[in-house]
Parts: structure tokens; sequence; C-alpha cells
């Protein structure tokens, strides 16, 4: 992936409440979650989050940080937190 977060790859999942960035890319694997989300992956760009929008954290639940919701586009989503962390992006001027 090529999202930083102070110099690291980051996910969407990682970022705080208000932040903004530019999604990089949608993976079907998570390192820590073994299995293939492909079709999950797919869902998600079809929702929108594709390479280049910008998407921004509106607010996480309060037990757990989920449900995670996230503005992209006009569009707002709730996505748990293993979805979000299929979604890899940049804070802008990272890269």
């Amino acid at each position: 992936m090529k999202a930083f977060l102070n110099g690291a790859p980051t996910t969407l999942d990682r970022l705080r409440v208000g932040t903004q960035a530019v999604v990089t890319d949608v993976s079907s694997q998570q390192h820590d979650q073994p299995g293939n989300h492909i079709e999950i992956a797919r869902r998600l760009k079809e929702l929108g989050f594709v390479s280049g929008e910008t998407v921004q954290i509106l607010h996480k639940g309060y037990f757990g940080g989920e449900p995670v919701a996230v503005r992209v586009g006009q569009s707002t989503f709730a996505l748990r937190h293993f979805e979000a962390a299929l979604i890899g992006v940049a804070l802008p001027g990272s890269c």
C-alpha cells in the first residue's frame, strides 16, 4: 500500500475523527485477519472507495470504535472496523 501516517503505511480504520485522506487502494486481504475478502473489497469499490477519492472520518462508535462513519464523495457509510482496514489511504501531502 502507498498510504502513510507519519511516514508509515496506514488504512482508513486508523484515522482519527475529522481526518480527511485520499484513497490509495482497496485490498481483499488484511494482515491481522485471515481470509480473502474479495466480495467485500468489490462492494467497497462499488460504493465509491476508489483510488484518488477523498474520504473523511465523521464518527466512531463508543465501544471498540465500531461502526466507523465515513464520508466518501457526497455519501456517508457506516463501516465495520475490518472493512475500513481494507481501505488504504494517504493524508494530503504525505506521498
